[in-house]
């Protein structure tokens, strides 16, 4: 009855209803506290009562709107409001205290009355507040136990404010399918206390037995929820382990903002990438501001993985015009329908169908959008696909490589970017090598001319990359498993999309304001991670168990591929960096006209599809590459003017 009282009124007049009630309750206040401290016998003049009255409520009047006290809603009252009632209250009587120093000189009004009047007053503008806060609870814990809408019983994790939110969020939220169960927590104080009602029944390391008193539960709990917003990934670890043996899915709170706004109360799944540990990525926002803004950037391989990232994050930092550079169709015209979605009107987009191998229609694609930066992602990558294509590797890795820094550099581009792989350090196999080869041509292309400046940003692996394992254990995760690893002990580096594309910028930001050319730039890619370990977290953030409701099993390494990848090759020395999560790697320089002479030999093999010669020509190279630099006193790196 009363929700549909309070819905006919206009927003307009519940505002006015509520100043009017705020200042009713200040003269009224003041009336009541003079009766409770001096009573009905009081020889106190009775004809200066209203004139103090009406002082006060005007003090009101001017005091309440300043702290906004009808602005807030009464259906989200809570202990904020409280405080902000308790300060304008402070102050009215603090001002009303000089008033009555000016009215009366001689004090006669007894102080204590305004002590009694600051409660008085607190309690007569909170108490609706919170009684309509309590009723609309309470009417919406009646909606949503309606027993024809399915109810999903779930825990929590962590005694928090975060938790106490989202309680109070799932209470509020009438489309809301959740019954909180229980909290789970890894402090043993909290044990025994309740939130809202809900008790902290149990440590981590007793979830599994916990669980099990819900198995003749019709509905028992499937999933728990951590509530804090930052944990170790050793603590989230052991939650995930610990779930999986209760048979339990892990999920995340969303944003708290968002709860405490009363918006949506969905959790999100943890993924693969919270269980890295690696601490949020500090980016020079400055530099990378000062690289992209303005510029027109064309970002190849503009569909893929990395690509589309870096396409985005470009957008973020003001880029005036995105070339998006692509051979595949498909791919072009989805980074173009999204990008189109979510960047300002200020970029102008410019889809380009274009394969790097074509080096004239290429360089005509340079020459008439004249890009000012370039960020080369475009690439073939898989390992076992490669070693039986060698020749496609060579013709899109570095004869495409080879086209798109030419075109860059007969067009003026003030910086280019090439993304490399840490295959490209110690190559042992077709993928590496022929990253290797383009990572040395961008080094020889940047010590032979002053104009263009060229650097090749290289890291492991992106999770969830197309192609990429993550994506191969989640298609086998839904059909039962098991899940294949090539060897128990295979180590991988391993990072987001997001990841990759920030310090992508963080690196070509330092790389452009540097005075030191010849570098390689390294990402900062953490510990390396067992992919076995990869495969059972997985597994156990499906709510299965490894090895018992989903097996792992191994199949051996497949051809080309390493027990574990290197970052830094063993001809490379390092160097650290100020920009954050960026190192440098010198490799030895190469002489230009024996690698444009085996170039054109590997070339020629290539277009024949001589894959055999080929591979050997590869190998070869590179050793006598190697075998050069050993013998040359050349230094490694070299100083360019600055930029």
């Amino acid at each position: 009855m009363m929700d549909q009282v309070v819905k006919r009124i206009s927003r307009p007049m519940r505002h006015w209803i509520i100043y009017a009630y705020d200042f009713t309750a200040a003269a009224s206040s003041l009336y009541l506290s003079y009766y409770l401290r001096l009573g009905t016998d009081s020889d106190y003049s009775t004809e200066q009562v209203p004139l103090l009255v009406g002082v006060f409520t005007l003090i009101c009047i001017a005091v309440f709107p300043f702290f906004r006290l009808h602005s807030a809603s009464w259906r989200y009252a809570s202990v904020r409001e409280i405080y902000s009632i308790a300060k304008a209250v402070t102050v009215a009587v603090l001002i009303f205290l000089v008033a009555v120093f000016l009215i009366q000189r001689t004090g006669s009004l007894p102080r204590s009355v305004l002590v009694i009047e600051w409660f008085v007053l607190i309690v007569m503008l909170g108490a609706p507040r919170m009684a309509y806060r309590l009723y609309r609870d309470g009417r919406q814990g009646r909606t949503t136990s309606d027993p024809s809408r399915p109810v999903e019983p779930i825990l929590l994790y962590g005694f928090s404010n975060e938790a106490d939110v989202f309680i109070r969020s799932v209470s509020r939220d009438r489309d809301s399918r959740f019954l909180v169960m229980a909290i789970i927590e890894s402090n043993p104080k909290h044990i025994g206390r309740q939130l809202h009602g809900v008790p902290v029944a149990a440590l981590v390391e007793e979830l599994p037995e916990y669980v099990k008193q819900f198995a003749s539960s019709p509905r028992p709990p499937s999933r728990i929820v951590t509530t804090r917003a930052r944990m170790s990934p050793e603590v989230l670890q052991a939650l995930v382990d610990a779930a999986s043996q209760a048979g339990l899915v892990v999920n995340r709170l969303p944003d708290i903002q968002e709860l405490e706004a009363g918006g949506a109360s969905q959790p999100e799944a943890v993924r693969l990438e919270h269980l890295l540990g690696r601490p949020p990525i500090q980016l020079d926002e400055a530099g990378i501001n000062r690289l992209i803004a303005g510029r027109s950037v064309l970002i190849t391989g503009a569909g893929g993985s990395v690509g589309s990232e870096i396409v985005h994050q470009v957008a973020r930092f003001g880029a005036s015009r995105i070339i998006l550079l692509e051979n595949s169709e498909h791919n072009l015209y989805e980074i173009d329908r999204r990008l189109r979605r979510t960047a300002g009107p200020h970029v102008q987009i410019c889809p380009v169908l274009c394969d790097i191998r074509d080096r004239e229609t290429l360089l005509g694609a340079f020459q008439h959008f004249r890009p000012e930066l370039v960020f080369h992602a475009a690439a073939l990558k898989h390992v076992p696909i490669l070693e039986s294509n060698p020749s496609e590797a060579i013709l899109s890795n570095v004869f495409g490589t080879q086209n798109v820094a030419d075109a860059a550099c007969e067009c003026g581009v003030s910086a280019f970017i090439m993304i490399s792989t840490d295959k490209a350090a110690n190559p042992h196999n077709v993928l590496g090598l022929t990253k290797a080869l383009a990572e040395r041509y961008c080094q020889l292309l940047d010590r032979e001319q002053a104009k263009t400046r060229l650097m090749i940003v290289r890291f492991g692996n992106v999770l969830g990359s197309r192609g990429s394992v993550v994506p191969l254990f989640e298609e086998q995760l839904r059909t039962g498993g098991p899940l294949t690893v090539t060897h128990p002990e295979a180590t991988r580096y391993f990072m987001t999309s997001s990841e990759a594309a920030q310090l992508v910028l963080q690196a070509s930001a330092y790389g452009f304001g540097s005075r030191i050319g010849g570098q390689i730039l390294l990402l900062d890619m953490g510990q390396p991670v067992r992919i076995a370990d990869l495969a059972r977290n997985l597994i156990r953030l499906s709510g299965k168990r490894p090895d018992e409701d989903i097996h792992v099993a191994f199949t051996g390494l497949r051809p080309g591929e390493k027990l574990h990848e290197d970052l830094v090759g063993a001809h490379e020395s390092v160097l650290e960096t100020p920009a954050a999560g960026i190192l440098a790697a010198s490799a030895p320089p190469v002489d230009g006209a024996a690698l444009r002479e085996l170039f054109a030999r590997l070339q020629a093999a290539a277009r024949h599809g001589a894959d055999d010669a080929c591979t050997a020509l590869l190998r070869n190279c590179f050793a006598a590459m190697h075998a050069q630099s050993a013998a040359s006193n050349v230094r490694p790196l070299h100083e360019r003017a600055p930029h």
